[in-house]
């Protein structure tokens, strides 16, 4: 109180106002901090995206103890490289992730060759079918490794602030927000089906990390 009352003398000012301004000035800090919030956080989102999805896809591999591969790149012919995002060993099916952030929404059909993405202003325009890379990838994937495409999912993450109308009746190919990703994991994982032989498993992971490395250099 000493010290209160020494500040308020010192600016010819009363303990009570001293308090009414100390109040003020945290609540405009206060405001300005909340409307500042959002933008910040939309801004760490999109440019940060690519290491907000790795942690999202690392915790499902953590948690349920599954191998990881991370940015692998590999020949898609003679002359071309390729990368997959990330690669989750399941015990019963393996997942291409590639990783996309959208400012707006999208709209369509699984198998249209575009999807409709509509911004905040609700203006729409075209924009490629990020299913059709990640079937690419499958299929190139399976042509490099030998590994059957019937133990292959394909998903195409996306920001969650991305609302989807995406038509599909496929069992193989998603397109879905970052916080959906492990129930999807879960579900898929939980179908009625055998596990992949765990050493057969084992090196795989093995040669394709190996292999990833060498491609890399």
């Amino acid at each position: 109180m000493i010290y209160t009352s020494g500040i308020a003398n010192f600016f010819g000012i009363t303990d009570r106002q001293l308090v009414f301004i100390a109040v003020v000035a945290a609540l405009i800090v206060g405001a300005a901090l909340f409307l500042l919030f959002f933008p910040i956080r939309r801004f760490i989102n999109k440019t940060k995206f690519l290491y907000l999805y790795y942690k999202k896809v690392r915790s499902i591999a953590v948690d349920k103890d599954y191998y990881l591969v991370n940015q692998y790149v590999f020949n898609s012919d003679d002359k071309n490289k390729v990368m997959i995002d990330h690669i989750l060993f399941g015990n019963k099916f393996i997942y291409l992730i590639t990783s996309k952030y959208y400012e707006g929404d999208l709209v369509g059909k699984q198998s249209d060759a575009s999807f409709i993405l509509i911004d905040k202003k609700g203006k729409r325009k075209y924009t490629d079918n990020p299913v059709e890379r990640s079937k690419f990838l499958m299929s190139r994937l399976s042509m490099s490794t030998g590994i059957n495409t019937i133990l292959m999912i394909g998903i195409v993450l996306v920001n969650d602030n991305c609302k989807l109308q995406i038509e599909s009746e496929s069992k193989q190919f998603y397109v879905i927000q970052r916080n959906r990703l492990p129930a999807l994991i879960r579900a898929i994982e939980s179908r009625k089906i055998g596990n992949i032989n765990s050493a057969q498993l084992e090196q795989l992971v093995r040669e394709i990390s190996n292999q990833n490395s060498k491609n890399k250099k």
